[in-house]
């Protein structure tokens, strides 16, 4: 994902909710079933609103106190993931 671009979840058909520590996600359109825990639950949840890659690593880096790069190759992956499903908003 380039660093500049807004990603934002898609809204129609998709629903999730957090159980413990995990965040639970139906893709309604897909019948696709993803359980996400740990930084995968933070940068969901940033995502119902539009953010940045570059958002989205500082996150990671505020959060979890690990380097620049790893938590850039982290969203990138993260992204490139939710993209591959169809997750994020067009």
């Amino acid at each position: 994902a380039e660093r500049g671009r807004n990603v934002k979840l898609r809204e129609a058909g998709l629903t999730w909710h957090v159980v413990d520590d995990d965040v639970i996600v139906l893709d309604l359109d897909g019948s696709v079933y993803l359980q996400l825990n740990g930084s995968g639950r933070v940068l969901w949840e940033m995502l119902t609103d539009p953010r940045t890659a570059a958002d989205l690593t500082a996150a990671l880096v505020d959060r979890y106190g690990i380097e620049r790069q790893r938590a850039d190759a982290d969203v990138a992956d993260f992204v490139a993931e939710l993209e591959r499903r169809g997750l994020l908003a067009n």
